[in-house]
């Protein structure tokens, strides 16, 4: 079976990881980022959850005398964003490596066409937190 997958010119395999932990804090640590949920380099939103989530923690930690509130209310505030964020490499559409013979024909399709690269309209998911406003 490997020497015929080898052989094979129509192959296509990728492991695509993620990291999906059921808090982000124990004692008095907090991660933040892909140490704390790496949504998927297919999302494109790894920097982008990085600095919310920096953001957030910040801003709770100023408004809560507990760390531990302050690490709940971390939580509480950005885990649906970074789920929602880390759904996207779930839906077998992504632009850079497609999930289905369909989508893979779209896409060579589309960049075949291409005379200059077209700017996308953002995904509704990316913008999906409003930030709390900290003082």
């Amino acid at each position: 079976m490997v020497a015929r997958m080898r052989a094979a010119d129509d192959l296509f395999f990728d492991a695509i990881s993620r990291i999906r932990m059921p808090n982000w804090s124990r004692g008095r640590v907090a991660l933040v980022g892909d140490a704390a949920y790496a949504p998927s380099f297919l999302t494109g939103q790894g920097t982008s959850l990085a600095l919310a989530g920096a953001y957030v923690l910040a801003g709770e930690l100023a408004t809560h005398t507990d760390h531990t509130e302050a690490f709940d209310a971390y939580e509480k505030v950005l885990r649906p964003f970074v789920t929602l964020n880390q759904e996207l490499a779930n839906e077998g559409d992504t632009t850079l490596f497609p999930a289905t013979e369909e989508s893979l024909q779209k896409r060579n399709a589309a960049l075949r066409a291409l005379s200059a690269l077209p700017s996308e309209p953002p995904h509704a998911t990316y913008s999906a937190l409003t930030l709390p406003d900290y003082e």
